[in-house]
């Protein structure tokens, strides 16, 4: 699902959350893991200087953005990484 199509992100201006799948869809068409976590902090940086908070339903969904553009294969890393990362947050 685009972020522009989730109701999560619904509150947003439309074109703030078109260039951020915009920002996805570039990392995912390097297809590695590396770029996709480049990817995902350039977007962390665009929320932050535009000073929005991620609700937890943002954040889910931005994971599920960006673990979708990955192959399958990478896919289990990228979500294993994040619930490492999410213990560690607790």
């Amino acid at each position: 699902m685009k972020l522009y199509e989730n109701p999560a992100f619904s509150h947003l201006e439309p074109s703030f959350v078109r260039q951020l799948q915009e920002m996805i869809d570039i990392s995912a068409r390097k297809s590695n893991a590396y770029d996709t976590l480049q990817g995902l902090i350039g977007v962390n940086n665009e929320l932050q200087k535009h000073q929005i908070t991620c609700t937890p339903d943002m954040q889910r969904a931005l994971l599920m953005s960006f673990k979708d553009t990955l192959p399958k294969a990478q896919r289990k890393q990228f979500e294993t990484f994040f619930n490492t990362i999410s213990k560690m947050k607790q």
